[in-house]
């Protein structure tokens, strides 16, 4: 599945994956909310839900508390994101012009509303891929919880940020859970490509792909842009995820693996 915004945002929320028309995704939910400075909005879902501040400065209030924060855009700086169970009363107000992505699921259990920062992430801006096929992989991964540090969630969430003209998420991979990714691009008219299955998607800034169970997918960014994506997968049946690796590619990531012109 391929989502492309053709026109710039709406004020407000604009939704793109829901679980009425997007069965496949399991009922993973996914949208972008745009403020302007003045802005203020309320939310209160009946689903546990991520908001993730792409860039802007706003104000978020939940459970008596109220936090100011700032972000300049999902490149340069790590990870701004409140995390709630469901039901939980949200009002954000922007304190300039603001972009949130949200992300929201179904889950009754209950836990602790957070703010979380890059410190607070389980991964602030870990880099992957360096040392391997010749470096055609480097990538700064941040990953914000998973059932390890948030035993109650039902989300595996975080960033990737590849380098212009690399992979990432390659080998190709597959999981029974569902997955959505959703695109920047610097400069924003660049482009990439999103391995589905057998198939390919060319994406640009604020498109999105979503991979239902079992489709292998990988990423590739058009030399000279930076590619970044937020991925969301909805765990299953208290379970942590298993990633398969496509096994016929997987050697390309051995230590001794050599490729042309040594073969």
């Amino acid at each position: 599945m391929k989502y492309t915004h053709k026109a710039p945002f709406d004020k407000g929320y604009n939704g793109m994956v829901s679980a009425v028309e997007h069965p496949e995704m399991m009922g993973m939910e996914f949208g972008v909310v745009k403020m302007a400075a003045g802005d203020v909005m309320h939310f209160d879902y009946a689903q546990e839900v991520v908001y993730d501040l792409m860039s802007g400065c706003v104000t978020f209030e939940w459970n008596g508390n109220s936090e100011t924060v700032t972000r300049r855009d999902v490149f340069h700086e790590g990870a701004i994101l409140l995390h709630v169970p469901q039901n939980t009363r949200v009002t954000i107000s922007a304190e300039s012009d603001a972009e949130i992505a949200v992300s929201r699921t179904e889950n009754k259990r209950d836990f602790a509303a957070r703010l979380l920062r890059p410190e607070d992430c389980l991964c602030a801006n870990e880099e992957r891929g360096a040392g391997q096929m010749n470096e055609c992989s480097t990538r700064l991964v941040r990953t914000f919880f998973d059932r390890s540090n948030c035993p109650e969630t039902n989300f595996f969430i975080g960033e990737v940020v590849h380098f212009p003209g690399k992979w990432s998420s390659y080998p190709p991979h597959q999981h029974v859970e569902p997955e959505l990714y959703y695109y920047k691009f610097l400069p924003e008219n660049g482009y990439g490509l999103a391995e589905y299955g057998d198939d390919a998607f060319k994406v640009k800034n604020n498109d999105l792909t979503g991979m239902p169970e079992n489709v292998t997918h990988s990423q590739a960014a058009a030399p000279g842009y930076a590619e970044y994506y937020l991925w969301c997968i909805r765990l299953q049946d208290d379970k942590n995820i298993v990633t398969t690796v496509v096994p016929e590619y997987e050697w390309v990531t051995k230590a001794d693996a050599k490729y042309f012109p040594d073969i």
